[in-house]
């Protein structure tokens, strides 16, 4: 199994595997720099958004939405809820279309936007953790039945892993781990420094790499 992990691992965009292979490797010190879109058609739908075009609105909706529902999801571990929080991080963004900095990528603001309100539901839902945990089902995620039976495998193991975390260090390892995001957009998506998230992560780190202990030992046989 080591070597099927290992392959798959290198996989662009296989979810657990990049997840997996980011929990085993830390990377080298992020270089921070500025970030601005080179999509000329989002450019556009903005600027038509602020001119009073609301049709234009729908590009940006569509290039995003699957993104922000997933870190909704992941946040609040609710499908609705995720749903309910995408619709409303859009709905947020379009009112305050006009602060919005021309030149700048739509991504990192409407996902700052909905990683925001999933921390303000979880804070506001103390209870809300132990009620799903107690249902005796991890949540699933609704594209899992297209893995294959290896990638669902290793991919159930991580996700109950990352979820027995205390909250903050749950949300930063699934933005980092899962949704791939690095330490500074983690920053800025949560309000907080990067050492904070750094720290977070490094706690996270060596909590999942226990509890994956024979994943991380298979890889290495």
């Amino acid at each position: 199994m080591s070597n099927s992990i290992a392959a798959l691992c290198e996989r662009p965009g296989s979810g657990p595997f990049c997840a997996f292979d980011r929990l085993l490797f830390v990377p080298a010190k992020e270089k921070p720099e500025r970030v601005t879109s080179d999509d000329s058609i989002e450019a556009r739908a903005i600027a038509s958004v602020k001119a009073g075009d609301a049709a234009s609105f729908d590009y940006l909706v569509s290039k995003y939405l699957k993104r922000v529902t997933s870190i909704a999801w992941g946040i609040v571990r609710s499908p609705q809820d995720a749903e309910d929080l995408a619709q409303e991080a859009f709905v947020k963004a379009y009112q305050s279309i006009g602060r919005f900095r021309s030149g700048e990528p739509f991504g990192p603001w409407i996902y700052r936007i909905v990683t925001n309100l999933g921390l303000d539901v979880v804070k506001h839902r103390k209870r809300f953790r132990h009620e799903e945990l107690s249902e005796g089902e991890p949540a699933e995620r609704r594209d899992s039945a297209d893995l294959p039976a290896i990638a669902h495998e290793l991919g159930s193991r991580i996700d109950a892993a990352i979820e027995s975390l205390p909250e903050m260090q749950r949300i930063v390892a699934r933005l980092y781990l899962v949704e791939q995001f690095d330490h500074g957009e983690i920053a800025a998506m949560m309000n907080l420094s990067e050492g904070t998230v750094r720290s977070h992560l490094s706690l996270a780190r060596k909590k999942l790499q226990d509890r994956l202990s024979d994943l991380h030992e298979a890889n290495h046989e």
